[in-house]
This record gives C-alpha cells, sequence and structure tokens, in this order.
C-alpha cells in the first residue's frame, strides 16, 4: 500500500497544492461582486501569488540540489491552502492581497522538491511520471474552482474546506513518507538522498527554453483569470456557471496533461511541445473573435491541449537541460511555469479596463507566437 502510495503520491500532493492556485482565479467575480473591485485591481490579486513564487522557486530550487528538504512538501501545500481559506475573514482588499501573497509562498515551498521527488524516484519512466506529476496540478486546478465555487452558495466561510484538504493531505505524506526503516527523505533509498551532481548543464538551450516557459506561463494565467470573466461579461452566463466552466477548462487539462507526457515518450519533448504551441494559435482566435458559447466552448478543448500539453515536456526538458541542476530548473519550468504569467496579469487586466475583454485577449496571439518560435530554435537534449 504504501509503496503504491509513494507512487502516486507526488501527483496527488500536486493535486492538493493547486486546489488553492485553482481556486483564487475562480474567486475573481466574488471578489469583484464582494470588494467592487475593477480588473486591474483583479489581477492584482493573481500578481500578488505569482510575484513571490517567481522570486523564491528558483532560490528554493537550489536549496533542494544542495540539501534534501521533504518537508517542503507537505508545509507548502499546508500554507498555500490555509491562505485560501483565511481569505474568508478577510475585511479588505489589502488582506485579500496579503492572504494571496502567502499562498505564493507555500507553492514556492513546493514545487522545486516536489519535482525533484519524481526525478529521483521514477527515472526509468520519466516522461510518464512528470506527466502524472503534472495532471495532478492539473486535477488541482480543476478541482480548485468546483469546490471554491462553493461561496456562490454557502458563503465565504466554506473556504475553509480548503484548510481540511490541507490536513488530510498531511496525514497521507505522515503515513506513506517517513516512519520506515528503509526509507530516508520521502520514501528515497539511503543512497539517494546525497545530491548526485552528474551530467552536465546547458545554460544556452535552458535560456532559449526560458521563453517557451514564459510564453506558455502567460497563455495559463491569463486564461485562468479571463476565462470565468469572459463568460460572465461577453457571453453573459451567470457567475456561479463561471467557475463551472474554468472547472471544465482546467478537467480537459487533466486529461490533456497526461496525453502530453505520454507524447513525449513518443514523439520527442520538443516536438510535443511545438504542436501545443501550432494547436493553440487557431483556436486561440475562434475563442477571441467567436464571442458566443459555441465558439467559448468549441475552442476550449484544442486550446486547453495547446496549453496543457506542453508542462510535462517543458518540466522534463529543463531537468535534461541543466543535469546538475535539476532543483533549479524544476523550480524555472514547474514554478515560473505556472506563476511567470500572473506577473502580466494585471496589465492586461487594465488593457480590458481601457478597452474591453477580446481586447486585451488579443496579446495572446503574439505570446503563443513567441513559444512556437522559440521552440523551433531549441533542439533535443542530448
Amino acid at each position: 500500500m504504501k509503496r503504491m502510495i509513494r507512487k502516486y503520491g507526488p501527483p496527488i500532493f500536486h493535486c492538493i497544492n493547486d486546489f488553492g492556485q485553482g481556486s483564487l482565479a475562480a474567486l475573481i467575480p466574488f471578489f469583484i461582486a464582494n470588494f467592487g473591485l475593477n480588473y486591474y485591481q483583479s489581477a492584482t490579486i493573481i500578481f500578488c501569488n505569482t510575484v513571490v513564487a517567481s522570486i523564491a522557486q528558483p532560490a528554493l530550487g537550489y536549496v533542494a540540489d544542495r540539501w534534501r528538504v521533504p518537508w517542503f512538501i507537505p508545509a507548502g501545500f499546508t500554507v498555500t491552502l490555509m491562505s485560501i481559506s483565511a481569505i474568508a475573514l478577510a475585511t479588505s482588499y489589502e488582506m485579500i492581497l496579503a492572504l494571496s501573497l502567502l499562498a505564493g509562498v507555500g507553492a514556492a515551498l513546493f514545487h522545486p522538491e516536489a519535482a525533484l521527488l519524481v526525478n529521483r524516484t521514477q527515472s526509468h519512466e520519466i516522461g510518464n511520471a512528470m506527466g502524472r506529476f503534472a495532471v495532478g496540478g492539473s486535477a488541482g486546478f480543476a478541482l480548485g474552482p468546483l469546490i471554491a465555487g462553493g461561496v456562490y452558495v454557502f458563503g465565504g466561510h466554506f473556504l475553509w474546506v480548503f484548510t481540511a484538504i490541507a490536513l488530510l493531505g498531511v496525514l497521507l505524506y505522515l503515513y506513506a513518507f517517513t516512519g520506515e526503516a528503509d526509507t530516508t527523505n520521502a520514501g528515497e533509498s539511503k543512497s539517494s538522498t546525497t545530491p548526485t551532481h552528474t551530467g552536465t548543464n546547458d545554460w544556452s538551450s535552458f535560456g532559449k527554453l526560458f521563453f517557451v516557459i514564459a510564453s506558455r506561463s502567460i497563455l495559463f494565467s491569463v486564461l485562468s483569470i479571463f476565462i470565468p470573466i469572459l463568460y460572465i461579461t461577453v457571453i453573459n452566463g451567470e457567475a456561479r456557471a463561471s467557475s463551472l466552466a474554468l472547472t471544465m477548462y482546467f478537467a480537459m487539462g487533466a486529461v490533456l496533461t497526461y496525453m502530453g507526457g505520454a507524447l513525449s515518450d513518443k514523439l520527442g519533448f520538443l516536438k510535443t511541445v511545438r504542436l501545443g504551441n501550432l494547436i493553440f494559435l487557431p483556436s486561440v482566435l475562434v475563442f477571441i473573435f467567436v464571442p458566443n458559447i459555441w465558439g467559448f466552448f468549441g475552442a476550449m478543448i484544442p486550446m486547453a491541449f495547446g496549453v496543457f500539453s506542453q508542462y510535462g515536456p517543458i518540466t522534463v526538458l529543463g531537468q535534461k537541460y541543466l543535469a546538475k541542476n535539476a532543483g533549479f530548473a524544476s523550480g524555472i519550468t514547474l514554478g515560473l511555469g505556472i506563476t511567470l504569467g500572473g506577473l502580466v496579469a494585471p496589465y492586461i487586466g487594465h488593457l480590458a479596463d481601457i478597452y474591453d475583454v477580446q481586447t486585451a485577449l488579443m496579446t495572446l496571439i503574439p505570446v503563443g507566437l513567441m513559444g512556437l518560435l522559440m521552440s523551433l530554435w531549441l533542439k533535443e537534449p542530448k
């Protein structure tokens, strides 16, 4: 039983951590209605969540390369989810910003060490294993809005359910990854607890990959924020249904993330990334320029494939390009791969305030083109 939990533990914990990240975007209409926020202020909530994670995750990845810090995993998802729960007590916009920032600290703690755990324990099937890990995060983003949608029915205090989820995750971690004589440091064999800086670092390729990471991150973050807003303002849907639309998008993403991991083992990691960008560009054009229910949901599947199928392959590429610093690479690919886009979200929100949501979303087209062009410049790692 413990062996099975150890195999699927990383994606489960990734799911638990990203409950909080996914729920924050779904709560944007709730904040707008209850605190009278504009789009710029709403996007700034995501900015606060991501700015600290964007700064901290590479540094924490470097720490994970030097020392094994398995307690980062349960501490990370606990801080993330308890911060989301505490929003139920918020009485001001500034308090929401502070709690959003604290949730970002939790995400920064979690991702590098969790990705290294996958790399160390399941390297014989790294494409599928990283695909499963990425699916866990996508599932969390899908379920987070669904759970957070309860605030529209039961009120803000419903958010305390996230603390209960965090406590269950901690108990599962303690059961599966501690207290065994034959394992140390989160279920690893004793021989694996000393860092093994094998291989070489290809910083030039990783630098090019960073632009692909940034492109995907912006696409991911902006769509996460504006899918429910577009559903309400352009499609004229109800606020409580907007969280279901976001859940549907992330649920597709969970399946397509796993598909991306499986494809990368067969087609190659770079080919999968290129395919994702190629499919994303025409689908986002439909999403923006066909402003009705058919364009909205019709574009969602290929658009989700374009964004989510790249997640696992990009992570593996980063670890291969920086073979001697896989933890640092994971902090960039898994950490900034989710959070970096939140840094530009307020500016896109400002565009939506000045013009409209559809005009603001047109910025996704050159961003997707940048990701495609940079992926074509890269070569498969040796």
